[in-house]
């Protein structure tokens, strides 16, 4: 079985991406002299790849929108230490409830930037910790 070269892949994979359907990635594969199961093999390795971007984009938008969302948290509870602080408002309260937003805004952007951190190389294609301690034993 011949193997297509990993760029013409990567071409499909993004294709796939950008909204093209699966039918229509076979029908060019066989036009382009490939026998059937060559087609199957080739959509599933595209199939994995696309299925692997997905999950990937999906984890790196996650982890943006938490360190975004403390940012807003941490300037927000800013804010309110400020005016708590300056006599302005919130006088009564206990201390700890009004710096709670600032606190927990800075909690949730270092773990948004510790998803950042941990996002894997889209590149990257070895095992995974998990393997590496522990391989299959068939």
């Amino acid at each position: 079985m011949d193997d297509l070269p990993e760029s013409t892949i990567e071409n499909y994979v993004r294709q796939k991406l950008e909204g093209k359907s699966y039918s229509e990635i076979k029908s060019q594969l066989r036009g382009s002299g490939l026998s059937e199961e060559e087609v199957r093999e080739t959509v599933r390795q595209i199939d994995r790849k696309v299925l692997r971007e997905e999950v990937n984009r999906a984890s790196r938008k996650r982890a943006s929108q938490f360190y975004w969302a403390g940012i807003t948290l941490a300037v927000a509870g800013l804010l309110i230490t400020l005016g708590h602080n300056a006599g302005l408002f919130l006088s009564g309260w206990p201390r700890l409830l009004v710096y709670s937003p600032f606190f927990t805004g800075i909690i949730l952007m270092v773990y948004g930037r510790m998803l950042q951190r941990r996002q894997p190389d889209p590149f990257d294609i070895r095992t995974g910790k998990i393997r590496k301690k522990r391989p299959i034993r068939w």
